[in-house]
């Protein structure tokens, strides 16, 4: 718990922080007079003054601003009134309102090439297992197939094949992934990814697809207590052979089996030198609508070729910095289309995330290690700097469309105007963070 908040407070410190300097830099440039730099909101915990500039640490840590000089305000001295905001060319305006995302991006882009550079651990795209029957064995992959590449874009690691399908999840076409075989054997096979509905722009694609990176073996790794497989005497290193009579020969097979109902079960096992006849009736659960089965088991990973799976991608500073950008680009992409399909039906309202979960993959990432903690500080930074962005009063993209709107009709907008924004932006804000808040306690407690 403490590691988790403490990496919840280094995250929202580094990007609160870089994304109200990028203001405040761009605004003293501007010949703008900034008046204070605040992280957090509410009582000010600690300040201290920088000449004419109050500089502090509020209480209330989500989020932060630059508050500069402007006469609709407060009243400026005569001999500061060209240093107020609203003085300001409407492109000067622009610039320092921009100026925050844009810090978080560029962030995000140094984060992503120092990763590169350093070397990023990844798990090339092998599957490990294919669900029988699913979309992945329908479409003719076979456990041990490579993902080389995703509608003509190269992968390398299996978070690169994941945003490539995401990508192309709305393109009507099934999506062409080339192919190389466990005989190396190369060739290009069809995902239809429309079969999967508003499921495609989830998290566990892959695993709807059908897809299993792991190498799973038959040989049982774990039994949980109380669960249908203990009640019916299935142990811990166990290998099952058979399934119903007919030998079992990856871990999918059953899995494909609890996938459709709990039924009852007759599974060969294998305890030392002897072979054994076990029945089980899986416990039945709900799973997005559906009862499946479920046994209670975690089956063992076989380490020799999960070795072969590891690889580590590494750049050089150039090469990564296009790396990082093309990532970039693509994760900017996808944040984009997600919000939009949101918002005609066409993705679940569930994947909006609030603090909760922000601080809980905080400090996952931070247990992983340095490596991945920086590649979450990096994809956060890049997230904030896109929603930031978005045309909603109250955000930065809200206050770049009056100033936009500004230059090119020469006036600023009218109060009334700024006011009912005000009233829709703060309206539309906190309807986001009440479903926030609630997917993170369903996720987290209820889930």
């Amino acid at each position: 718990m403490l590691l988790t908040v403490l990496a919840f407070v280094v995250t929202l410190g580094v990007l609160v922080t870089v994304h109200e300097w990028g203001h405040y830099w761009v605004a003293r440039r501007c010949g703008v007079k900034v008046l204070t730099f605040s992280i957090g909101f509410g009582k000010p915990l600690l300040r201290w003054q920088r000449g004419d500039e109050r500089w502090q640490l509020a209480a209330i840590p989500l989020g932060g601003f630059v508050r500069m000089l402007d006469e609709r305000e407060a009243p400026a001295l005569p001999h500061e009134v060209s240093q107020a905001f609203n003085r300001q060319h409407p492109f000067k305006k622009i610039l320092i309102v921009v100026a925050g995302p844009l810090a978080n991006l560029v962030l995000a882009l140094l984060l992503y090439a120092g990763l590169y550079v350093h070397g990023v651990d990844a798990i090339r795209p092998i599957a490990g297992q294919v669900t029988p029957a699913s979309i992945a064995d329908r479409a003719g992959f076979r456990p041990g197939d490579e993902i080389v590449s995703v509608n003509g874009r190269p992968v390398a690691s299996w978070d690169e094949a994941f945003v490539g399908l995401l990508d192309a999840a709305g393109d009507a076409a099934p999506v062409r992934v080339g192919v190389r075989s466990a005989d190396a054997q190369t060739t290009v096979r069809s995902l239809p990814l429309d079969q999967l509905g508003r499921a495609v722009y989830e998290p566990r694609l892959l695993i709807r697809l059908g897809f299993t990176p792991y190498p799973l073996t038959t040989t049982i790794e774990r039994v949980e207590a109380g669960s249908a497989a203990a009640n019916a005497g299935l142990m811990a290193g166990d290998v099952i052979t058979s399934l119903n009579g007919a030998p079992l020969e990856q871990w999918a097979d059953l899995q494909a089996v609890l996938q459709q109902r709990a039924q009852a079960l007759t599974l060969g096992v294998r305890r030392g030198e002897v072979v054994r006849q076990i029945s089980v009736v899986p416990t039945s659960v709900e799973v997005s609508g559906r009862k499946i089965g479920r046994l209670g088991l975690e089956p063992a990973v076989d380490e020799r070729l999960w070795q072969q799976y590891q690889v580590q991608l590494k750049y050089p500073p150039l090469a990564a910095l296009s790396a990082a950008s093309e990532k970039i680009a693509i994760q900017t992409k996808l944040t984009l289309a997600m919000f939009g399909r949101m918002i005609v039906g066409k993705a679940s309202l569930d994947q909006v995330s609030g603090p909760l979960t922000i601080a809980t993959y905080a400090g996952e990432s931070a247990r992983l290690g340095l490596s991945n903690f920086i590649e979450y500080l990096a994809l956060i930074s890049l997230s904030l700097a896109v929603l930031n962005l978005l045309p909603v009063p109250l955000l930065d993209g809200g206050h770049l469309l009056y100033h936009v709107v500004e230059l090119l009709t020469g006036r600023p907008v009218s109060p009334q105007v700024e006011a009912i924004g005000q009233r829709v932006g703060l309206t539309l804000l906190l309807a986001l963070m009440a479903l926030a808040l609630f997917n993170d306690i369903h996720r987290l407690f209820l889930g």
